[in-house]
């Protein structure tokens, strides 16, 4: 049990790690095929199911036109019955775009599925608690983005 809490914080991590390197293999590797993502404390969009290569897409799309992104996530609790796990975890999202920032903090929680290759992320939700900065950022960092990518 212990071995299988330890990869469930490892998938968590990869997540992190994976959108703000920009490793975007990495960050694919911690989804199922489908994937349920609720944002709606943040963004107010209802919760949706989505093909992993989507959902990819869109962390990138929405990632990629900032100078840096930090996500941190700590105080893991793992739950494991059988090949599903649950976990929610603490988080704080920094986004620095020139010298501003945006950072949202508050917590995921997170369900597993133990796969052939490992337990991989089939829903989770992010409940943000509190806010600091513009989340216009977001927008301008999109904006960015798609024009460095209309650029190339």
């Amino acid at each position: 049990q212990l071995r299988d809490q330890l990869a469930v914080r490892d998938v968590l991590y990869g997540y992190a790690r994976g959108a703000d390197t920009r490793n975007w293999e990495l960050f694919r590797s911690c989804f199922l095929e489908e994937v349920e993502i609720d944002l709606s404390s943040w963004n107010g969009a209802p919760a949706s199911s989505v093909a992993v290569d989507e959902w990819v897409a869109t962390v990138r799309n929405g990632l990629s036109g900032f100078d840096a992104t930090q996500h941190l996530t700590a105080n893991h609790l793992v739950e494991i019955e059988g090949s599903r796990a649950h976990c929610t975890s603490d988080v704080q999202a920094t986004h620095r775009l020139d010298q501003r920032k945006v950072v949202l903090g508050g917590w995921y929680d997170t369900h597993l599925r133990r796969t052939d290759s490992g337990w991989r992320i089939g829903s989770n939700t992010l409940h943000v608690t509190w806010r600091e900065g513009s989340d216009d950022l977001f927008a301008e960092a999109a904006r960015r983005h798609m024009e460095n990518q209309s650029a190339t």
